[in-house]
């Protein structure tokens, strides 16, 4: 279908917009009413659990583990000084035991170890099973901190630092909230400004920020409807997003609706202009840029597939929002009598400018642009996977530093697995030579790279025994995170543990094996949401141009952000996470926006004119603006992540922006290259 039909439809749109406005915005106000009503029961979800599916290994030994042996968990207390054995530590000691037995929830035990030096004493309190696993753990871990900041266990004389699980997934939450919030703060004050700048009008500061929370209103709400809650710390992606985005899109139609008011002085007509140029390829991207988020459905991590959802319907509702009200509201705007002033058109003409040095310079663009390729996939032969906490949020935050103190102590640790062996056979295990194996195993798992060393003495243990004797299992302790040697020791231990019980069911489970199981999702979860992104985008291109020539030149400069992306954290040694692994599929449903923008206009003005170097040009000039102007706000308010001491949200920013400006540099050279070599809309008409 020709540009110029499609934009007959959303002519059609325009009109019906302006003629029946009242009745929209009121259909629209009612919606948002019912819709956001439900935040009232949104929640977050602050545990692991939605890393995994239903009969994922993980989750099955997990479970099978605390059915068997009871909690996994556990919380630690490392008391360091020079002398743990003096009085007053002694007498502390005494109190914080009978603290935690007292007031830590699901309390069981107590075990006290001291190092031979003197200067480490561990406090290890067992947990009775849960009732309700993520709650009762954030009790645990809120109990903690609470312990921690009573005056009567701090003092200069020793140092204290606790460590478990429940304790360690709610000092991250502590500290990632408000580093979060303060993201989107930041984020909507430079949404304002960007407004502000960039309309120049106090309507197009108010009615795209409007557009903006009543979807931000409808996503969450609904969400609260249906019960589904978001992990905190990925939360923050879809509200950036939808800013973003919202600002982008408002821009487009805005500056469409300037041009179009500059030469027809009548608002009405001008705004249903606006949305016959500009609605096909804004609708377009929006399509690109959902398909992209919903790549992460195909990701076997739940955790993932809500925040990717949630992503896809922000883009959207947002989409819906600014299509609706910036023509509406802006309709109701004054009519000017006066002559519009001229424009300030310094910006066009230096773009127009830039378009003939990119077709002038066709084959150096295309050489530098294979040297750059090639470089980039280089360095992302070096990108690797870690969920280790330390480099993911980095040594500035508090618990980091705790977390720190408690691997380099002799005594604590942070990561550990247990092995089950599982007989099947009641009593195998009053068998003398069973437990004697069970040893042998244990002497074994000593030898592993990653187990730690106290003293000369390897952490393993034989940790229990079922009540029938059918089962019993060797906990192993870490020294430190390395998430590529930690699923080489993992496999290693029950390679070695099933030489000794080649007929028992031999399972791996524990804090280290969940990390180890979620590093090796997101390699395969990235992989799968790239292709599925790239393939599905690819595809809506040839079918929106009907063309796969055409839609296949729309794709090929939307492989830069991802090469340069990728080599870039390769070369900087900088790991994929939870967080960073979002920002590739997402930088190729963003990227590809100004790259359709860039085609759609070039192929109407050669429907008009019949010429390729005509209707490039043309299109620097009526759309390059605009690409400016939305890649800048876009960086911006992925930048607003870079004031962050986290980690995480220190690269998400960081390589958002740099996809986003390889992406627009590639729409400025290669993209008018590539449309004058391969000429895809057809046979010029015209010289």
């Amino acid at each position: 279908m020709r540009i110029l039909q499609i934009n007959k439809l959303f002519n059609m749109l325009g009109n019906f917009q302006t003629n029946h406005r009242a009745g929209i915005l009121i259909a629209v106000i009612l919606f948002t009413l019912l819709a956001g009503a439900g935040i009232l029961r949104f929640e977050f979800s602050f545990t692991n659990d939605g890393w995994f599916l239903e009969g994922d290994a993980a989750k099955v030994n997990a479970e099978k583990f605390r059915k068997h042996f009871g909690n996994d968990a556990s919380v630690v207390m490392l008391v360091t000084a020079p002398s743990v054995r003096d009085s007053a530590i002694m007498e502390m000691r005494d109190t914080l035991s009978r603290y935690m037995l007292s007031n830590i929830p699901f309390a069981k035990e107590i075990h006290t170890i001291e190092n031979s030096k003197g200067t480490e004493a561990l406090l290890h309190l067992s947990l009775e099973r849960y009732s309700d696993p993520a709650n009762d753990a954030a009790k645990i871990g809120r109990a903690v901190a609470d312990l921690l900041e009573r005056p009567e266990f701090q003092s200069d004389r020793w140092d204290l630092n606790a460590g478990g699980e429940p304790y360690l997934e709610v000092s991250k939450n502590d500290s990632s909230m408000p580093q979060a919030a303060r993201s989107v703060v930041i984020g909507v004050f430079i949404m304002i400004f960007c407004l502000a700048f960039f309309t120049r009008n106090k309507y197009g500061v108010m009615i795209p920020f409007m557009a903006t929370a009543f979807a931000m209103a409808s996503v969450f709400g609904i969400c609260g409807w249906l019960g589904v809650k978001p992990n905190f710390t990925l939360f923050t992606l879809p509200m950036m997003l939808g800013m973003a985005l919202s600002v982008g899109y408002s821009i487009h139609y805005i500056n469409s609706f300037k041009q179009a008011y500059q030469r027809l002085n009548d608002r009405k007509p001008a705004l249903v202009e606006a949305v016959t140029e500009t609605g096909w390829p804004i609708f377009f991207t929006v399509m690109t840029t959902v398909a992209s988020m919903l790549s992460f459905l195909f990701v076997d991590m739940p955790v993932l597939k809500i925040v990717g959802s949630i992503c896809a319907a922000m883009v959207f509702a947002v989409y819906l929002y600014v299509i609706i009200l910036v023509p509406i509201l802006y309709s109701y705007g004054p009519q000017s009598r006066k002559t519009p002033k001229p424009r300030d058109e310094r910006l066009e003409n230096f773009l127009e400018k830039l378009g003939t040095k990119a077709l002038n310079f066709k084959f150096p663009i295309v050489l530098i642009s294979i040297v750059i390729a090639v470089v980039s996939a280089i360095g992302c032969k070096d990108l690797k996977v870690n969920m280790d906490y330390v480099e993911m949020f980095g040594t500035k935050l508090p618990f980091v530093e705790r977390l720190v103190k408690l691997m380099n102590s002799e005594l604590a640790n942070v990561y550990s697995y247990n092995i089950m062996v599982d007989t099947g056979e009641p009593d195998a295990f009053k068998n003398p030579e069973n437990m004697l194996a069970m040893d042998s195993a244990s002497a074994d798992l000593s030898s592993l790279p990653l187990t730690k060393i106290s003293e000369g003495k390897a952490r393993v243990m034989i940790g229990g025994v079922t009540d029938d004797f059918s089962m019993a299992y060797i906990h192993v302790e870490l020294k430190e995170w390395n998430s590529k040697q930690v699923d080489i020791d993992i496999d290693s231990a029950q390679t070695l543990v099933r030489k000794y019980f080649p007929k028992a069911d031999v399972g791996v489970e524990g804090y280290a094996v969940e990390q180890s199981s979620m590093n090796n999702k997101l390699v395969e979860g990235e992989i799968k949401s790239v292709c599925i992104s790239f393939v599905v985008i690819a595809l809506l291109l040839i079918a929106s141009f009907m063309s796969i020539k055409t839609g296949l030149i729309g794709m090929i400069p939307n492989v830069a952000p991802i090469l340069v992306i990728g080599g870039v954290m390769g070369a900087c040694a900088f790991s994929m996470d939870m967080m960073t692994m979002m920002v590739i599929p997402m930088a190729i449903g963003i990227a590809v926006d100004d790259t359709i923008h860039f085609v759609n206009h070039s192929k109407l003005c050669f429907e008009r004119c019949g010429n390729y170097r005509e209707s490039i040009l043309a299109t620097f000039r009526d759309v390059g603006k605009s690409m400016v102007s939305t890649t800048i706000i876009l960086c911006m308010m992925f930048l607003a992540y870079m004031v962050s001491p986290v980690t995480i949200f220190f690269r998400v920013g960081l390589m958002a922006t740099i996809g986003l400006v390889t992406a627009l540099v590639a729409d400025f050279t290669i993209t008018p290259v590539l449309i004058m070599l391969t000429k895809p809309f057809g046979k010029e008409t015209a010289k």
